[in-house]
């Protein structure tokens, strides 16, 4: 069972890597899929089922990686964070996201960064 999580957490940071590459070199598409969140019911639902999946999978994974403790509390942030935009109306996220979204399309390569630093601590936290 452990490998499911481990390639769970391989995924989501080989996505958040190549987010990385194509919000640098290829801006738009990066774009318009951060305008998609929290965009209707069922995107906002969707997240919040993923993020869920990766942050259990970071819960349960954590004995097994490198800083397992940093990446057990941030498995656990992401699913009571998720859980509590699971317990609100989905626009209310829409509000806040209409709000934040054009702040970080704006400083969209420090976001990237991020992802890129992210993706790779997950990575070696898992294979490292």
């Amino acid at each position: 069972m452990n490998w499911i999580f481990s390639l769970i957490i391989l995924v989501a940071a080989i996505f958040l890597i190549g987010f990385a590459f194509i919000a640098v070199i290829k801006p738009a598409p990066a774009k318009h899929f951060l305008r998609q969140f929290a965009s209707s019911s069922q995107a906002h639902y969707s997240e919040q089922l993923v993020r869920i999946i990766f942050g259990l999978s970071l819960i349960l994974y954590s004995p097994q990686m490198l800083y397992s403790e940093v990446f057990f509390y941030f498995g656990w942030l992401l699913v009571v964070t998720s859980i509590g935009l699971l317990c609100i109306p989905w626009w209310w996220h829409k509000k806040f996201a209409d709000k934040i979204i054009p702040w970080v399309i704006r400083l969209l390569p420090i976001y990237a960064i991020g992802c890129l630093v992210l993706g790779g601590a997950l990575v070696y936290g898992v294979l490292g």
